[in-house]
């Protein structure tokens, strides 16, 4: 996703003296690495559930989702786990889930497939390097358009995953892109009549209006 920017100046009420005296915790940045200066290991142990996605050495801050991403991510998440489930082909998780695309970057897609079985809880299982099936639903604004469709196709196709789903809220659409050699060969996306199958987890397709219901 994209690296957090700092919010527009917005007119508000005059702040207190005692507030507007206050300055940021900056010790607690000390804790962590400057950019650049992260590792693997700084990255998969940082705390709480902040999607943070990593690359050479450098994190980026994930936006918060809105109630229609996570309605259409639900919507998905629930038929493609019971679908899974009932026929024993791997396990479907959702983000946050950090999956290695390069040696030293990773990616939180929203929903990942793994022929996989699920994993032991332990320190070391903290991402996934075996995805099959990866889905990302686009957020609004240019910066996270061109993330979707250009900078992650790119990465997910040099990581070897088979497929990946992009999910696009505004025009209600869906394109499946299926990997052929080193690059996802391009296809038409799907409209609120059709249905997305997939080739990678047998059997399960979904029809694109039941995706975007409310």
């Amino acid at each position: 996703m994209t690296t957090v920017t700092l919010p527009e100046v917005t007119t508000s009420p005059p702040q207190s003296a005692a507030l507007s005296n206050r300055e940021p915790a900056w010790e607690v940045a000390r804790l962590f690495p400057n950019q650049g200066a992260w590792s693997k290991y700084d990255y998969l142990d940082l705390p709480g559930n902040q999607l943070v996605e990593f690359d050479n050495g450098r994190i980026e801050v994930l936006p918060m989702p809105s109630i229609r991403h996570q309605v259409v991510l639900g919507n998905i998440f629930v038929s493609l786990r019971v679908h899974v489930q009932s026929l024993q082909l791997g396990t479907v998780l959702c983000a946050p889930m950090p999956v290695l695309v390069a040696p030293l970057k990773f990616r939180e897609p929203d929903i990942v497939f793994t022929r996989s079985a699920a994993p032991e809880e332990s320190d070391g299982d903290k991402y996934l390097e075996d995805a099959e099936l990866v889905i990302e639903i686009v957020s609004e604004g240019a910066s996270n358009r061109k993330r979707d469709l250009i900078d992650k196709r790119a990465d997910y196709a040099r990581a070897g995953i088979a497929e990946y789903w992009v999910v696009d809220p505004e025009p209600q659409e869906v394109t499946v892109l299926r990997l052929q050699s080193s690059e996802y060969a391009d296809s038409d996306p799907l409209g609120i009549s059709d249905v997305v199958r997939s080739t990678v987890v047998p059997g399960f397709e979904i029809p694109v209006a039941k995706v975007f219901a409310k």
